[in-house]
Formats: C-alpha cells, structure tokens, sequence
C-alpha cells in the first residue's frame, strides 16, 4: 500500500497542475469535454494516474480519483459555489499555497490577501477525511465547498503486494 506520504505528495502534485494551475498550463495535464457536459482532467506519475471530473457552473461539482496501475486508491466527491466572480481567482492563490496543519488536501487552513479570506476546515487523515473550504471578502462568506474522501480499495493493493 502506497504511504501516506507518498500518497499525500502524489496529491498534491495532481492538484498543483490542475485547478489551482491558474493558467492550466501543465503540457501533460488539461481539461477536455468528457463527452457528458462536464470537462475531464488525466495525468500520470510512473504508475499512478489520476483523473478530475468536473461540472461546471455554479453551483459546480466533481470527482477526483488517483489509480495505482489499474486499482484505485483514493477518491475524492466535491460540490461548491462562487457567489461573485472575485472568489475564483482568490481560490487559486489559496490552493497554491497548499495544505497546512490539519489540511490534507487542497488549500491550507488559511491563506488572506487583502478583504479576503481563505479557511480550510479539515476532519480526518488520507484515509478518511471531510472538508469544507470557505471565502470571505470584509467577512461576507462568497464561497463555499465541501469535499469528502479517502483512500479506496485498500483491500485489493494489500493482497498485490
């Protein structure tokens, strides 16, 4: 099984070069129409694939899932909401910043800039966890996201090895 440092630095590496990309510049990772109205992101690592399925608009939703090889190891449900325009572009320096404390995952427990301000509340470890991202612009919360996960077929990677 894949540790949890390993795991978590494999994260982190899939995420950089995805949303929180504010250009999406990555040459090995963009989002394309997965056919079904949502946009789909695929990248790999040696033996480790990861995919991001999103629908977008607002609200928005997706999936994330990271494979080693042909078995997934952790899956990821999110859903959130911008309520103005200034919250998306702020949500991509927080995620840069990366996670911090008791954050597992995307941003750090918090990041601000200005009138804004980024809060990461986080429950759990990799195998296990619950989140919910918040942004507030004068104290005026204008985002919101809730993402809930962990490890998946632990079982499976345990009898490969």
């Amino acid at each position: 099984m894949v540790g949890t440092l390993e795991l978590q630095k494999l994260l982190r590496e899939f995420n950089t070069g995805g949303y929180a990309d504010a250009q999406m510049a990555s040459e090995t990772a963009k989002y394309i129409s997965n056919g079904k109205g949502g946009l789909i992101l695929r990248t790999k690592n040696g033996s480790f694939s990861y995919e991001d399925e999103f629908y977008g608009g607002q609200p928005y939703s997706g999936n994330e899932t990271i494979w080693q090889g042909k078995v997934a190891i952790f899956r990821c449900v999110y859903w959130g909401v911008f309520r103005e325009e200034v919250a998306e572009s702020f949500l991509r320096k927080a995620l840069a910043q990366g996670p911090t404390g008791n954050c597992v995952h995307r941003g750090p427990e918090s990041f601000v800039e200005g009138d804004l301000e980024y809060r990461n509340g986080c429950v759990g470890t990799l195998d296990e966890f619950r989140q919910t991202e918040r942004i507030y612009k004068a104290g005026k919360e204008i985002y919101v996201g809730y993402f809930y996960g962990g490890r998946v077929n632990s079982d499976q990677i345990n009898a490969q090895n």
